[in-house]
């Protein structure tokens, strides 16, 4: 009888741990699925060429030149594709808090 208490406790218990394995990836998966849309605005590298438009609901397609804990500055281009993409017209420092929509350039 005694073995048998123990055997059958030790299957719940292994249960229970693969029933906490179970639950504790599922709490680092959300945690993973929980980046913000500024993470996704400190992901993009220099050189990639969006399109931001920010809360005065301007767009601006251009280069990403560098990606601060704040802010984004992108080279306004005059056509995003071909090689008039290389020539900077002006420069925007954009807040991050500021930016309402992302467009990568296609292909991307």
């Amino acid at each position: 009888m005694d073995e048998d208490f123990w055997e059958i406790t030790a299957e719940l218990r292994a249960g229970d741990d693969v029933e906490a394995r179970e639950h504790a990836r599922a709490v680092v998966a959300a945690a993973h699925r929980r980046a913000t849309f500024a993470d996704e605005l400190r992901a993009l590298s220099p050189g990639d060429v969006v399109t931001l438009v920010a809360l005065d609901g301007v767009p601006i397609t251009g280069r990403i030149l560098r990606v601060g804990q704040d802010v984004v500055r992108v080279g306004e281009v005059l056509d995003p594709v071909g090689a008039a993409r290389r020539r900077v017209a002006r420069v925007h420092d954009v807040r991050i808090d500021a930016v309402v929509r992302l467009v990568r350039e296609p292909g991307r």
